[in-house]
């Protein structure tokens, strides 16, 4: 059961949190956009599957029981949010829902919370008026004032990797089955990439080897020679043909 099932499950049951601090450890320029999809697909998902609207939720503030204060797009502030904001942000929770149960609000920048605007909220997040959801997005995965900090439920997103590709070096081994020495020599070391691209797509396709942990020790004492033979120069050559032998006897032979 994913994050959003879960929150859904505690919706069906009427054990929604009032104020959530969703955070994520994928890179800043994604984080954003991240969690802005998983509030969205959230909220959209209450509303059809708990509540059974049939809107379809395209955009966030499509709803009249959803508020979203700051940005949507990948472009970041780092003003603070005016008061005049905060004093809005609050307003919204002082009237019943429209069309649905309960409202929702999201802050798309946690970094834009300073102490000012995080006073004016100090009786909202304590004490929440109806059935609310407040969602306090940290992209930057800065560190929050007490305060807001204190009184949410913190929820990290799962990073999800993309799917490594390995298409190149699949081609280099599918040669190396095939070739002998001098003529891997003849067709790899004459021509683009470099010797350090493959020593690192070695490394790179080795990390993700699992059934052998003792290949891991192969490898670095090959890479402990390999920077000797960079340390002292030798010629390249025969770094080529030391780069030759281990992919043959180290993976080509599993």
């Amino acid at each position: 059961m994913n994050l959003s099932e879960i929150l859904l499950t505690k919706a069906r049951n009427n054990e929604l949190g009032h104020f959530y601090i969703v955070e994520t450890s994928a890179p800043e320029h994604v984080a954003h956009e991240a969690l802005l999809n998983f509030v969205h697909q959230f909220i959209r998902d209450y509303y059809q599957k708990v509540e059974g609207h049939k809107q379809s939720l395209t955009h966030l503030m499509d709803h009249p029981d959803v508020y979203v204060l700051g940005n949507t797009s990948e472009i970041e502030e780092d003003k603070p949010f005016k008061v005049e904001e905060a004093e809005a942000f609050a307003r919204f929770f002082e009237f019943k829902p429209v069309q649905g149960k309960r409202k929702f609000a999201v802050i798309t920048e946690a970094h834009r919370v300073n102490t000012i605007v995080s006073n004016k909220w100090l009786k909202l997040l304590e004490e929440p008026q109806g059935a609310s959801t407040i969602f306090l997005l940290n992209p930057r995965r800065g560190q929050l004032l007490p305060t807001i900090h204190s009184r949410a439920i913190h929820i990290r997103l799962p990073v999800k990797l993309p799917a490594s590709d390995f298409s190149e070096w699949n081609n280099l081994l599918a040669d190396l089955k095939k070739m002998t020495l001098s003529e891997f020599l003849e067709n790899y070391s004459r021509s683009e990439p470099e010797l350090g691209f493959w020593v690192n797509e070695l490394i790179r396709w080795e990390s993700e080897q699992l059934d052998r942990p003792d290949s891991k020790t192969a490898l670095n004492k090959w890479l402990k020679e390999f920077q000797e033979m960079e340390t002292f120069h030798q010629p390249t050559a025969t770094k080529w043909a030391l780069f030759y032998s281990y992919v043959r006897e180290q993976v080509l032979s599993r």
